[in-house]
């Protein structure tokens, strides 16, 4: 049975299908439950995978990472900042107003890593850092995590050359998105 993250609600979330490891070590940071998903740069703006309803916080699905001695937080991957990324978050920090909020409850984020983890999610960047051009995916396209902290390919990131330095990968698409499978994709990680 699939781990999912963010029921009930039917999209924008993260579904485990075979997972390595899940870890809460270290507190999660005050960003990680304040960040607006929604207000910053165009590619978030943007992004139509995405709404107004999308909560606060890290999201299940996005790409958290190491922020300081003992703490997790948002990943910004692309940026000349090594982003330290850690993982890939279960369930949203602050989640809806009808869900219990772990990670505010608890002061922790539950994120998966390892090798062999496979997951699907609706929640990556649609448009690349212009906010207008699509972001196309396809099935053997690695990932990394974009300024914003969710999953994209070569196409999101402006800077290219920091991939390996400053930029990790975190898996490779298995099944891009797409009508027939509602626009889930699913990852298998190589954090």
């Amino acid at each position: 049975m699939a781990i999912t993250g963010n029921n009930p609600v039917p999209d924008k979330h993260a579904e485990w299908l075979y997972r390595q490891t899940f870890n809460t070590l270290g507190n999660i940071t005050d960003l990680g439950l304040v960040q607006n998903n929604r207000v910053g740069n165009v590619q978030k703006a943007n992004n139509t995978r995405l709404d107004d309803a999308t909560p606060s916080g890290i999201l299940a699905g996005s790409v958290v990472a190491v922020a300081g001695d003992g703490l997790i937080g948002p990943c910004a991957g692309d940026s000349t900042d090594a982003d330290m990324a850690v993982g890939v978050a279960i369930n949203d920090a602050v989640g809806n107003p009808f869900e219990s909020s772990s990670a505010v409850a608890s002061n922790k984020v539950v994120y998966s890593h390892g090798t062999g983890s496979v997951f699907r999610t609706d929640i990556y960047e649609s448009v690349a850092t212009d906010g207008a051009t699509p972001v196309v995916y396809t099935a053997g396209d690695k990932v990394y995590p974009s300024q914003n902290g969710l999953l994209t390919n070569t196409s999101g990131i402006d800077n290219t050359a920091l991939i390996g330095s400053a930029v990790t990968e975190i898996g490779i698409i298995l099944d891009a998105p797409s009508a027939a499978n509602d626009y889930y994709m699913t990852v298998q990680m190589s954090l």
